[in-house]
């Protein structure tokens, strides 16, 4: 892997974003983008396509924080357009920048303690798919160089290799063959240790972080000591996107609040979940968990022994990966409680220890705050320590509420009890509500300022019994519901259709419309449904009750009756009754 290609690319005549759009896939690792199809931006094979090929960053030297090009490595292809489906005629390997610069990796981090310099390629991505900052050059005392001017002095340097380096080899990490069976956990751990290590032995007023460069306002000199704002310029900022847990519902890095009335199983769905993060489980909409690790979790709301781990254990989940705070030590050796308005800072001690925590559970989340709950001065105070938190070590941060008394029908974001700067500091609001008519429990996203909104989840809280004889509970997942979070929870709150008549009625006109075709568009079934003053709640679970299932053609979907509707005819006034 080479860093330097004599034909590159102008990313002036073209610009970095414009070759991003034009032909990098969204969809890659933070590690590297891949090419998307029909992208000839070889200057030396412009007939060939190179589509797959890797893109690793490539960032200048005296900033390593500021991406600057692409490298492009891999396979390309040239096609036979004569032909249909088109054929190859020839493969070619290629390597070429797009811009200039080294290659570099998660050095634009807001948050970045140290950073490695390497000369193995294969370490080189190895090291960064664990999302350390890390930079490539053939030759490792060079690699260190770029790495000392280009990061700033708050930031520790390191090196890693197989071969010793010439100089400052006093801060050099041996690797060897064994180095590509570590896990991402088991690499934070490697490093931060060394860099643990080295600091102990080195005078550790030399580590106190300065502040961040500062720019004068209006020019004026910043006296030394004074305060002042800190800068970053938009233009030297790398963007990113969303790093999921559970993609499109639980973000690393950022504070989510599950709110919801009581009798729906908060605790238990939550506790459910961590079960799927701590064994690479399957997440309830089907999709699996592929960044395991481990969860703390904080409780004042239920008993460890008698309540949560049996409901772990009914879950299925990974004990050895889940830990308590069971209270904090004070500087002569005595337990006391966790006060968390005092003592979350001493999270970053634990976080630091245990550098795969991937998850945060505060039940209630009202604990973390000092002072008045309902004053939003104190709640973004407060929760702001859980903020950085999740940000800084990358760890998805989920705190249980309540709604507020007398606020059924509102917007789902604006029921949750206290202050509205939970909402506001929150990512994204889970909200949880129990439907007395279907026997379940739903699951909606009430706010996300990063995802969508529609859909659900459906599910029940069932009795289990574990260790033989200790009575419990655990939650079955019974797959999605569509809908929006206001109209899913208005209906499962709803007075109105607790006796059925609206659903049966509902249910008779869908009997009624779709018995005399095969199929119908579904945007058609909701026309009619809304002409004939049916609720889109109403229409949904009728949908469920007589079992409609939706299908796709094309780009629409439709739906259609039973087979058995079309079998006996006769039989229509039967299962009006019956169903």
């Amino acid at each position: 892997m080479n860093a330097k290609c004599p034909d590159t690319l102008d990313m002036f005549s073209i610009g970095i974003d414009e070759f991003e759009r034009s032909n990098l896939s969204t969809q890659s690792s933070s590690v590297f983008k891949t090419v998307i199809a029909d992208s000839y931006i070889d200057p030396q094979n412009p007939d060939f396509d190179c589509e797959g090929c890797k893109a690793y960053p490539l960032a200048s030297p005296d900033n390593l924080s500021i991406l600057t090009g692409y490298f492009v490595n891999g396979v390309a292809h040239k096609w036979d357009a004569t032909t249909e489906p088109h054929t190859v005629i020839e493969k070619k390997k290629v390597a070429f920048n797009v811009g200039s610069g080294v290659l570099a990796t998660n050095t634009n981090k807001k948050y970045l303690s140290y950073a490695i310099g390497t000369n193995d390629p294969e370490l080189f991505v190895k090291i960064a798919e664990a999302g350390e900052a890390v930079i490539y050059h053939k030759d490792i005392d060079t690699a260190y160089q770029i790495v000392n001017k280009g990061m700033p002095e708050s930031v520790f340097r390191l090196i890693a290799g197989k071969s010793a380096p010439q100089h400052n080899s006093d801060l050099f990490v041996q690797l060897d063959d064994s180095f590509k069976n570590f896990t991402k956990a088991g690499i934070k751990k490697l490093f931060l240790e060394k860099v643990n290590q080295l600091k102990q032995s080195i005078d550790p007023e030399s580590f106190i972080q300065p502040p961040a460069e500062e720019k004068p306002l209006l020019d004026q000199q910043v006296d030394k000591g004074q305060v002042s704002l800190q800068i970053v310029n938009m233009a030297t900022i790398q963007a990113q996107a969303i790093n999921w847990l559970w993609s499109g519902w639980l973000p690393l890095g950022k504070l989510t609040i599950l709110a919801g009335a009581g009798g729906c199983g908060k605790t238990n769905l939550l506790l459910a979940l961590i079960a799927t993060i701590t064994t690479n489980g399957i997440f309830p909409d089907g999709s699996k968990c592929t960044d395991t690790g481990k969860v703390l979790i904080y409780s004042t709301e239920d008993d460890p022994n008698d309540t949560l781990l049996p409901r772990l254990i009914a879950n299925g989940a990974d004990l050895s990966k889940i830990d308590f705070i069971a209270g904090r030590i004070n500087d002569k050796g005595e337990r006391e409680p966790f006060d968390p308005t005092k003592d979350l800072p001493l999270l970053n001690a634990y976080a630091k220890q245990n550098p795969d925590i991937k998850l945060l559970m505060i039940d209630p989340i009202i604990s973390a705050v000092g002072g008045d709950s309902n004053k939003a001065t104190d709640v973004r105070r407060s929760l702001q320590v859980v903020v950085d938190f999740a940000q800084e070590f990358n760890c998805a941060v989920v705190g249980i509420t309540h709604f507020a008394k007398g606020t059924s029908g509102s917007s789902p974001a604006e029921r949750i009890i206290g202050s509205q700067a939970f909402t506001a500091l929150a990512r994204m609001v889970w909200s949880a509500a129990k439907r007395e008519d279907e026997n379940d429990c739903i699951l909606v996203r009430a706010k996300s300022n990063i995802s969508t909104l529609d859909g659900g989840i459906k599910y029940q809280i069932e009795p289990e019994t574990v260790l033989e004889n200790i009575e419990t509970t655990k939650t079955a997942w019974l797959g999605t519901i569509e809908g929006s979070a206001r109209e899913l929870l208005s209906e499962a709150e709803s007075t109105e259709n607790s006796n059925g008549t609206a659903v049966d009625m509902a249910k008779e006109f869908l009997i009624d419309l779709l018995s005399p075709v095969e199929n119908m568009p579904a945007s058609e079934v909701q026309t009619e449904a809304k002409n004939a003053g049916y609720s889109v709640a109403s229409i949904r679970r009728a949908k469920d009750s007589l079992n409609i299932k939706p299908f796709k053609e094309g780009t629409a979907w439709y739906w259609k009756l039973p087979a058995a509707f079309k079998e006996v005819p006769q039989l229509l006034p039967e299962y009006k009754q019956r169903y």
